[in-house]
């Protein structure tokens, strides 16, 4: 399935933005600014496909999520005329809303299932690269490739196994303690398990190998 996605930050977000990446507060105003042009950009969808028939928690779920080419070609016109600031300020904004779109793909996954992501595998991370071939096999995402290094166009993009869970409080909320992927722009700052929540390992393998079968 592939759908649109509707992302737009909010100002007291862009506030948190000059703080989370040490911008100056006199740089508000610019990051507002290109932050309206970076959203204007942005072309966020995300593709995802359930493998599994029993249609409760533990079925598994492929996930692509991308801005599209958009914010990779502003990101890259402000780098080739020099203007390094807005460069960066267009990478961390990025970011910001491709946070957004995790949250409003989970949400849509589970407006279509009644159920919740419970974290990210990523390929990369968690799922080694050439499950990438599979999951694309599968999606066929029309926006999104990749080289034979695994490098993924557009840059703002992520794809990940996940399973499906009923129980919102065992969610991707929840999911950062265990979560070996430091880089993830949902992270926060979580230090102990929530209740419920299974052993990123355990889980993680169970992903592959269910998946393994799945796509082969």
């Amino acid at each position: 399935m592939r759908e649109r996605l509707q992302i737009q930050l909010a100002d007291a977000q862009y506030r948190e933005i000059c703080m989370r990446y040490h911008f100056r507060e006199e740089d508000l105003d610019a990051v507002r600014r290109i932050g309206s042009l970076t959203e204007q950009s942005a072309d966020p969808v995300f593709y995802y496909d359930i493998f599994g028939e029993c249609g409760g928690a533990g079925d598994t779920a492929a996930v692509i999520v991308t801005l599209g080419n958009g914010v990779d070609m502003l990101q890259d016109r402000y780098s080739e005329s020099g203007k390094l600031s807005e460069s960066y300020m267009v990478e961390c904004i990025g970011m910001e809303l491709l946070k957004e779109a995790y949250g409003q793909a989970a949400e849509r996954i589970h407006a279509h299932t009644g159920r919740w992501i419970s974290g990210f595998s990523f390929v990369g991370d968690a799922v080694p690269f050439p499950y990438m071939e599979r999951i694309f096999d599968r999606l066929a995402p029309d926006a999104v490739s990749f080289n034979q290094a695994y490098m993924l166009t557009p840059k703002k993009t992520v794809v990940f196994l996940t399973e499906l869970c009923t129980e919102r409080r065992n969610s991707y909320c929840h999911v950062c303690a265990d979560c070996g992927y430091l880089a993830c722009p949902c992270r926060t700052e979580h230090t102990r398990k929530q209740p419920g929540q299974q052993d990123k390992k355990v889980k993680t393998e169970r992903i592959k190998r269910y998946a393994g079968d799945q796509m082969s």
